[in-house]
């Protein structure tokens, strides 16, 4: 089984995020925009894949993600035959109306832990950092899906692989205060 998943998400501009995805050595830079909604129809489907898990009635456990950019099409597809394990393929496309371009993939085989970790250290250290207001007024489309990222903290906690960032989180506790004032 490969490992050495990384995975990076910044919001760069209004409405548009840049990262990378990288596997075993691999790299894929993608740039999206708030045509979709990028991290939350990713979580969702992440959560999808653990919560229904198909390979135990011998079906295919498998999900698919679509992200859009102005010159790109990325296509996240994952699936699991164990629970335990996901096979992962991400492709970047053209986009269908953009100019043509050479197709960059990377796949390998992941642990199911090792790629929500992944995923969800990225994105609470956005978050902490960005805050949930900032989040939504600089993507301008759809709210941060705390939802689907709390459940798959839950699933990290009860895994025993959650380990908290570091990083002081000025921005989110203040929302949180602003709250409870």
């Amino acid at each position: 089984m490969e490992k050495d998943f990384g995975f990076t998400y910044k919001l760069t501009e209004t409405g548009k995020a840049q990262g990378v995805f990288s596997l075993a050595g691999q790299r894929l830079p993608f740039e999206t925009i708030n045509a979709s909604n990028p991290i939350g129809d990713l979580l969702k489907a992440m959560v999808s894949l653990i919560q229904e898990p198909a390979h135990l009635w011998d079906e295919e456990n498998a999900a698919a993600v679509e992200w859009y950019s102005d010159e790109h099409l990325l296509v996240l597809e994952f699936s699991s035959p164990d629970g335990k394990t996901i096979d992962l393929s991400i492709t970047r496309n053209s986009a269908p109306f953009g100019e043509e371009s050479e197709p960059l993939s990377l796949s390998g085989t992941i642990a199911l832990e090792d790629f929500c970790l992944g995923i969800i250290q990225e994105l609470d250290k956005l978050i902490k950092n960005l805050g949930l207001l900032n989040y939504a007024q600089q993507w301008q489309s759809d709210e941060f899906p705390l939802t689907w990222f709390l459940i798959l903290k839950k699933y990290l906690i009860g895994w025993k692989c959650w380990k908290p960032s570091p990083e002081e989180a000025d921005v989110l506790e203040s929302e949180f205060m602003m709250i409870l004032h």
